[in-house]
């Protein structure tokens, strides 16, 4: 671990009683490609500390980019004035102590992303650009990530981990047509690289482009949209604060039957089938959380605030403070189960319909109508009686999750590991839509 455990501690001693820090250094090496050229390469480091007092049931948080004492004496100033001047609220309303029930876990980093060196990157790139047609063009970007995070507060809390993860991206155009493939893991010599360029290949098979048909079919969404869905649909409707609150699509319906029976759906951080991490922007351990069983609504994502939607115990998934995409707990590490049916088997089920590679810019319209819009994007195709007939024309589609998710009628064998820019990992298998809840404009 990077981050000084003695400079955490100056931090708390500065900041005071009531004090919890989440500090998160980031070392990125990118590799950047366009037309099938190296078009940047380059390093990113980047340190955040965020900082929450929490007394008398006031609460008040902030952030620096260094764990400078001056710095940090800072903002301490700015918190303590900020504290002085909010009214008292009733004692233990604002939680700070995280669940130290469970010992931290521990997720190996790997020397494959430790100790990389960029010509391991080039070479990616070379195996992927060589393995494609000549006329294709290659672009995207391969990524090495190394996280070192700690939660700490003046309880004597202190937890830490470092996290390593590598990607590729991969995204082919050939004859005004495209594909693209994203591969990631913490370990980066477990990423078969070199099936990327079959893959891609197979993708950009030469078949004619169809008209645009419009109306109800049946959709089969392959991994990287079913992603889309699920991580989207976790993100607005599985959050304990949402339920409370009423905002969520299911508030009220613990218990019951939300979603298709082929649909199970789980929560869990340390599942090596994800990117796994051992514990929430609280210092809470994640903790594997059934959420649809069958299609019945079982469980929700807490953090603190909301432990008692989860029999007390927070399953750790407080996000930090000042996130960009809200202060709610959501869901972090997700994880659809698998079905039973190949990827031919769906196919020849589909009929005459469409085949989505690919879900893009899926927007949240309506939360409580779980009502959301996006694109189709690479490899999107028309299939008649169990084969690929050809390209259809991208699609804008406006649908309710909670009406796809209903509407599921066959899952996938196969799962492959994805993720989200609001969560850290998606594993999910292709998933068969009966007609009517996409309806094609």
């Amino acid at each position: 671990m990077s981050i000084q455990e003695s400079l955490v501690r100056q931090a708390l001693e500065i900041l005071g009683d009531g004090t919890r820090i989440d500090v998160l250094g980031e070392n990125a090496d990118l590799l950047r490609y366009a037309e099938s050229e190296i078009t940047a390469q380059h390093s990113e480091r980047r340190l955040r500390v965020r900082a929450r007092i929490t007394r008398n049931g006031r609460s008040v948080a902030g952030s620096l980019e260094t764990l400078d004492a001056e710095a940090v004496r800072g903002l301490a100033e700015r918190l303590h004035a900020a504290l002085g001047d909010l009214p008292a609220g009733p004692d233990g309303e604002l939680p700070l102590g995280a669940d130290r029930s469970a010992p931290t876990p521990r997720i190996p980093a790997a020397a494959s992303v430790l100790e990389s060196d960029p010509a391991v990157r080039h070479r990616w790139f070379a195996t992927v650009r060589d393995g494609l047609d000549p006329v294709a063009k290659l672009g995207g970007a391969i990524r090495f990530d190394v996280l070192d995070r700690v939660v700490a507060d003046s309880t004597g809390l202190l937890r830490s981990e470092t996290l390593t993860k590598a990607s590729i991206q991969a995204i082919a155009e050939q004859d005004g047509r495209s594909a693209s493939v994203k591969l990631m893991h913490r370990d980066a010599d477990r990423i078969p690289v070199d099936e990327i360029p079959g893959r891609l290949r197979d993708a950009l098979r030469p078949l004619p482009t169809v008209d645009a048909r419009h109306g109800t079919c049946r959709v089969l969404l392959k991994p990287q949209a079913a992603n889309a869905l699920i991580a989207t649909y976790g993100y607005a409707v599985l959050g304990a604060n949402a339920y409370a609150t009423g905002r969520s699509a299911v508030s009220g319906r613990l218990g019951e039957k939300v979603a298709s029976e082929l649909v199970t759906l789980v929560d869990d951080g340390c599942a090596a089938d994800g990117l796994p991490s051992g514990f929430d922007a609280e210092g809470n351990v994640r903790r594997r959380t059934p959420l649809l069983e069958n299609g019945v609504l079982v469980g929700l994502v807490s953090d603190l605030r909301r432990a008692g939607l989860t029999d007390g115990v927070p399953t750790g998934h407080a996000v930090p403070d000042g996130w960009r995409f809200g202060g709610d707990p959501v869901p972090s590490h997700l994880l659809l189960d698998a079905g039973t049916s190949s990827e031919d088997e769906l196919l020849a089920e589909c009929g005459s319909g469409l085949v989505v590679n690919r879900l893009d810019y899926l927007r949240v319209l309506h939360p409580k109508e779980t009502l959301v819009t996006g694109t189709t994007r690479d490899a999107t195709y028309w299939t008649e009686g169990g084969e690929l007939v050809g390209w259809h024309p991208q699609l804008r589609f406006t649908f309710r999750m909670q009406d796809v998710l209903n509407a599921v009628i066959g899952v996938g064998a196969e799962r492959q590991r994805c993720d989200q820019t609001f969560m850290e990992s998606v594993v999910v298998p292709s998933l068969l839509i009966e007609a009517g809840p996409l309806v094609l404009p």
